[in-house]
């Protein structure tokens, strides 16, 4: 699914692109190099590289598989689609440990814990070939993203600041969804205190596409789904989060087409 001029959809949860579990995957065309934003889970690997087919390009041409955030949904397809293409895994460095030490993650632990994985189903760790951090830029052929370390989903959580045809975009992973929904959840790593100090970031960047890693996303005035975020989380108020109604869709949708 073609979204701008350089960037497709390539794998999705909502948009049933790829395995119900799986995260937005965005494809990023840089002509010389390509790069997949977000891997999904790993269940929906085959899908993803078959997407990337029928948008055209060779997934033998991958450059690059980055992360936004050390959730397994984001990165654990990373593996799989590193042997299946020879591309490096890209990560934040404070994510490194999160995406190789996950016998005790929290997240993977209480997924586990409310049946949200299929039967006998546990993530392979993936250990990144390249890491990054706040203010760095990672180019991708004639396509740039500027690196913006924004924690609060959890510590690691970054976004990606892009131009495409003179629009700019912003991949945003958990950290802001559309309507300035937030990724607060009730988990280790997360932290109200974080979002209202780094959400500050994105306040003054004129966004158009706003591409999360969940949801929907948005092609015209993105910047005021962030200001809205900014705007709430300024309040007492605590903001909304979006995986509070995607709880509903994991009982209701997610599990019932797992289970055929």
């Amino acid at each position: 699914m073609q979204i701008s001029p350089h960037i497709h959809l390539v794998g999705s949860e909502q948009f049933g692109l790829s395995h119900p579990l799986d995260c937005n995957c965005y494809l990023v065309d840089g002509g010389s190099e390509l790069a997949l934003v977000d891997a999904g889970l790993g269940l929906g690997n085959d899908d993803i590289l078959a997407n990337i087919r029928a948008a055209g390009f060779q997934p033998e041409k991958l450059t690059h598989i980055i992360v936004t955030h050390s959730h397994v949904g984001h990165w654990g397809g990373a593996d799989g689609i590193r042997r299946a293409t020879g591309a490096q895994v890209w990560a934040p460095a404070l994510g490194v440990k999160g995406m190789t030490e996950i016998a005790n993650d929290p997240a993977i632990q209480a997924n586990i814990k409310f049946g949200r994985y299929p039967t006998g189903f546990f993530p392979e760790p993936c250990t990144p070939d390249r890491t990054f951090s706040d203010g760095e830029r990672i180019p991708i052929g004639n396509f740039d993203l500027t690196i913006i370390a924004t924690a609060g989903h959890t510590k690691d959580s970054t976004c990606f600041l892009f131009e495409d045809d003179g629009r700019r975009g912003l991949f945003t992973g958990d950290v802001v969804f559309y309507a300035g929904m937030i990724g607060l959840l009730n988990l280790e790593g997360c932290s109200l205190s974080d979002y209202r100090r780094d959400i500050q970031k994105l306040g003054a960047l004129g966004i158009d596409l706003l591409l999360p890693g969940h949801g929907v996303f948005v092609l015209r005035r993105g910047q005021k789904h962030i200001q809205r975020a900014i705007h709430k989380l300024s309040d007492f108020v605590v903001p909304r989060s979006f995986f509070e109604d995607n709880e509903f869709n994991w009982d209701r949708e997610y599990l019932r087409t797992m289970t055929g």
